[in-house]
């Protein structure tokens, strides 16, 4: 894409650039090649890997993109897409907490894959199956679906099913109260998850593991696994599995009777949930809400919670939270004396807790445990006697080989011989095939990182998702406001009504119809610069090498940063200091790639001097600091090295040990993405064959020094 030098000013100016540029996020791609495809199948194909890649963000257009691609599968009796079309539209359901058509299709492609002997392919559908079963409180199909899906995928090694099936397996125990296998399950998922970098999941696990001791009884352990899960969450940037650990932290709260601290974290969970549509979880943060506004004896809004919350599980069939929706309704009708609908939800807790933890319940499961441990044991003593006849065959071949070794020897000998002539042929052309796959395994590395970096742009993309989600939040806050003041007018009229207008739910409320639109606000100015900026990053550009005169190029950015930075900041001055070697030679360069590091080092060393100057970094003297960045080439033994020297604030080791690592930032959020220096790193080091190093004095100043090979 020859567009370097546009490139290089939509980077310096984000505020003047469009959202048009999210033609390249991976979506994005996703729909040139759906509109490019020129067959019914690979048209099939595109709209399932859109349903995948959107499911997260938007579950109701990834539903969308499925069921025109099952339509179309049909039309062209394209059997294998017709099964994955299903299950797709199994998963999209069941992410919209639409049991009884997310079972209907996932049953559908089960049949169609056992047909198409897709044994990967049942088992992704069996696995999606129990996890659905889970969801409904039906304990016995979901362990059984379960075990089927592990042992499919434990037999053709398909490491990423293997991870989702013991991760379900292990919420299942914990939801039967059999704990150690439980936390069997989980350390070894964890670790599993751990070993693939799977950050998401891993957070997901530890929450888990909160979960875990919480039912446990340990609500000191559990807190402590919660706490890593949301710091994890922050880390990360990603707010829903926030909320979620969040709605589990508020129920320990609770428990260690901390109830106005337990309102306050389930209020900032439900806010996240509502805006993203996680009914389930949304249910179960209701729930813990009602239980806290009991504990602080305010029975009329434990009400208000706790029947928003059996509304929503009755809706969505889930067994779990209607029980504990049924039990804390129950105890504050109690309260406000109305038996007659305590006694009622009783029965409803009785009969759901029956459902879940029934003798009946018990007994089918521990036939399946006993089903499933002995499989394992016929299936262990199957891979036995086939190790068994692997032995004998290694022993007879052994024997055979003997005899063998003699006529190979004299071979060998005479083979030998004619070797020795060849040797140096095939080492010169060894070392010119190493050299080849050097350079294409660099190729294939820079070129990976900008399908990477197109990607995380997407993904940063969802802030935009939050503009609409909380301007809809708001409109339920403003109908539950309406509600609460129609109370005071219309209780004179109704002698039935037993609750008074409750002045600080009306304040709760008008806070969170404030908070949302500070966030709409907010994330929408976030959102179109931190996706321009990662856009910018990704763009490929002409990846050959041209000879390039390096003093040239770092004076061309160094002008471009200083001035891009002026155009946002009139009071910003800096004094430039150049020092450019005069017989460096012309190198090798992809000029755009060093460019875009040249211009990540400047605007780092100005954001520096800003810091110093703004006096947020440490007690420095403000009245005698004069801005400085400086920039040095020279020749040296091997190449050419490039310094860069600022006077700015400097950093502390600690930060200086991860100033290289991918999304590590000092900056605050909003103001920087924290792959400007990774990606710099791997241009120096994987695209060039270089060196780039960073000597830095906290409150004084920072050096990055870059070392190229002619």
């Amino acid at each position: 894409m020859k567009q370097s030098t546009i490139g290089i000013w939509l980077f310096i100016v984000l505020f003047t650039s469009h959202l048009s540029q999210a033609q390249d996020s991976l979506v994005g791609a996703l729909k040139r090649q759906l509109v490019t495809a020129k067959t019914d199948t690979a048209r099939v194909n595109r709209l399932l890997n859109l349903s995948g890649a959107i499911s997260d963000e938007n579950r109701i257009e990834a539903l969308q993109y499925a069921d025109e691609a099952l339509k179309l599968a049909q039309k062209a009796k394209y059997e294998r897409g017709i099964a994955n079309a299903q299950l797709a539209l199994g998963r999209a359901y069941s992410g919209l907490d639409k049991y009884d058509k997310a079972t209907e299709y996932l049953a559908q492609a089960s049949s169609k894959f056992n047909d198409l002997g897709d044994s990967l392919g049942l088992a992704q559908a069996l696995n999606r199956l129990g996890w659905v079963s889970t969801q409904r409180g039906d304990y016995a199909v979901a362990f059984e679906l379960g075990q089927q899906s592990l042992r499919m995928a434990q037999k053709y090694n398909d490491q990423s099913l293997i991870r989702n099936t013991l991760s379900h397996l292990s919420a299942l125990h914990i939801l039967l109260g059999d704990y150690d296998l439980a936390l069997d399950y989980t350390t070894q998922v964890m670790d599993m998850y751990d070993q693939a970098n799977d950050l998401k999941n891993v957070c997901r696990t530890l929450n888990s593991l909160g979960e875990l001791y919480r039912l446990q009884g340990d609500p000191e352990k559990a807190e402590s696994y919660y706490d890593k899960s949301i710091r994890m969450a922050e880390a990360m940037n990603n707010p829903q599995l926030k909320a979620q650990a969040e709605s589990n932290l508020a129920a320990v709260q609770i428990e260690q009777g901390r109830h106005q601290e337990a309102i306050a974290t389930a209020h900032r969970a439900l806010r996240e949930l509502l805006a993203r549509g996680q009914f389930e979880v949304i249910s179960w943060a209701q729930t813990v809400m009602a239980r806290a506004q009991l504990g602080i004896n305010r029975p009329d809004s434990a009400v208000f919670y706790g029947q928003r919350s059996w509304n929503l599980s009755r809706q969505i069939g889930y067994k779990e939270v209607i029980r504990d929706a049924s039990s804390v309704l129950s105890l504050a009708y109690a309260r406000q004396n109305d038996f007659r609908q305590a006694y009622q939800y009783q029965q409803s807790y009785i009969a759901y807790n029956d459902t879940l933890s029934g003798s009946q319940t018990r007994q089918q499961l521990t036939i399946l445990q006993q089903n499933a441990k002995a499989a394992e044991q016929q299936a262990a003593a199957a891979l036995q006697a086939e190790e068994d006849n692997r032995q004998q065959q290694r022993l007879f071949g052994a024997f055979i080989g003997l005899g063998l070794l003699g006529i190979v020897a004299v071979v060998l000998w005479r083979n030998n011989q004619r070797q020795i002539k060849t040797n140096e042929q095939l080492r010169q052309q060894q070392a010119e095939l190493k050299a080849a796959q050097n350079q294409l395994v660099q190729q294939e590395k820079l070129a990976s990182l900008g399908e990477l970096t197109a990607g995380i742009a997407h993904e940063i993309q969802n802030p935009l998702n939050f503009v609409n989600n909380f301007a809809e939040v708001s409109i339920e806050l403003v109908n539950e406001l309406k509600e609460e003041i129609q109370k005071g007018s219309d209780r004179s009229d109704s002698p039935h009504t037993t609750g008074l207008r409750d002045s600080e739910l009306e304040t709760e409320l008008l806070d969170d119809l404030e908070q949302n639109m500070q966030k709409i606000t907010h994330h929408g100015q976030r959102a179109s610069g931190i996706v321009k900026s990662m856009l910018a990053h990704s763009r490929k550009g002409n990846s050959q090498k041209e000879s390039t005169n390096l003093n040239a190029l770092a004076d061309e950015y160094l002008r471009l940063s200083y001035h891009g930075l002026r155009a946002k900041d009139k009071s910003f001055n800096c004094t430039l200091e150049t020092s450019f070697a005069q017989n460096l030679p012309s190198i090798p360069l992809v000029s755009q790639d060093i460019g875009r590091v040249l211009l990540n080092l400047f605007n780092n060393g100005f954001y520096a001097t800003q810091q110093r100057r703004s006096g947020l970094s440490a007690k420095l003297d403000q009245s005698s600091y004069q801005p400085n960045l400086t920039v040095q080439t020279e020749r040296t033994t091997t190449g050419v090295r490039i310094r860069v020297r600022d006077n700015g604030a400097g950093m502390s080791e600690a930060v200086r040990q991860k100033i290289f690592q991918p999304f590590f930032t000092t900056k605050p959020t909003g103001e920087g993405t924290g792959l400007g220096l990774s990606l710099a790193y791997d241009i120096i080091t994987k695209g060039h064959g270089g060196t780039i190093a960073v000597e830095s004095v906290e409150g004084e100043g920072t050096t990055f020094t870059i070392d190229l090979p002619v």
